[in-house]
């Protein structure tokens, strides 16, 4: 199984304001995880929009590089549980950017207005239809309201981690979320990715893998759109990209919320080179 990471990549086309805090869910896979010691001494969850470290910084830094796609997310926590989520998106809408969200959904009914106030895509986390499988991956064994949330966003993406623990579910997912075609602008379908802990990760990486001989058995080759080296199949009447983070081509700005800031895509070896030096919590 190839992990190495692919250096060659594009020109950056959009950046990552990435938060630091608790989350309302815990994802085994989830890349905060690598470096959990580093981030836990840093909560900006509740810091003011102009009060956020070198955010102006890093939103001149995009402007040199001519980027304009901003997606709000969380590195070690979710997007929608920024207190000031709302004042962020339009403080970066007026400045001239555009804003996409990435998000579990479990905030989602509550910040509906926010949400369709996004330029961007905004990209639901759906791992598992079961509770029992759910709480394995995220530890949790409820769910957001998926069949009211989905139809209510303005340009929705879902993304399902493919792992060890929802392998055997990865189609009924799919059927899913089929259901919402022609409303859905894709499903990425994503292999865990991880920096330290590739021992741990290796068996939901092998799942992945599995999962995508699958595909490629039964519904042939690829479409000849590859988006960023990432292969698209029709599955159900829907595009689903396979996407193994390492291989990509993809490039990205990196912001997080304590201050930190990384010209490099991947996130834990950019923070790691690039992080600031003193805890910043809000309690």
């Amino acid at each position: 199984m190839n992990t190495a990471k692919n250096r060659e990549r594009e020109p950056f086309s959009f950046a990552n304001l990435n938060f630091l805090g608790r989350c309302n869910v815990d994802c085994f896979f989830c890349l905060g995880k690598d470096i959990e010691e580093e981030l836990k001494p840093h909560n900006q969850l509740k810091v003011p929009v102009g009060d956020l470290p070198n955010l102006p910084q890093f939103l001149a830094l995009c402007r040199e590089h001519k980027v304009q796609k901003l997606y709000v997310t969380g590195q070690n926590t979710d997007s929608l549980l920024y207190r000031e989520l709302p004042e962020l998106v339009s403080v970066l809408q007026d400045k001239g950017f555009m804003v996409g969200l990435r998000t579990n959904g479990y905030r989602a009914g509550r910040l509906m207005a926010t949400i369709n106030r996004c330029d961007l895509s905004v990209g639901y986390s759906i791992h598992s239809l079961n509770p029992v499988t759910n709480k394995m991956i995220m530890g949790r064994s409820d769910f957001p309201d998926w069949d009211t949330i989905i139809p209510a966003t303005r340009t929705p993406r879902i993304s399902i981690v493919l792992n060890r623990c929802n392998e055997f579910e990865f189609f009924d997912l799919l059927r899913f979320t089929a259901r919402f075609k022609g409303h859905v602008r894709y499903v990425q379908v994503r292999r865990p990715s991880t920096d330290t802990r590739l021992k741990l990760l290796a068996p939901d990486m092998a799942a992945y893998e599995r999962v995508y001989t699958q595909v490629a058995n039964i519904f042939g080759p690829p479409k000849a759109r590859l988006w960023e080296d990432a292969e698209v199949y029709d599955i159900y009447g829907q595009d689903v990209v396979f996407w193994r983070t390492v291989k990509t081509s993809v490039n990205s700005l990196n912001w997080f919320s304590d201050g930190t800031i990384s010209s490099l895509y991947f996130v834990v070896e950019g923070y790691l080179a690039n992080r600031t030096t003193e805890p910043t919590v809000q309690s």
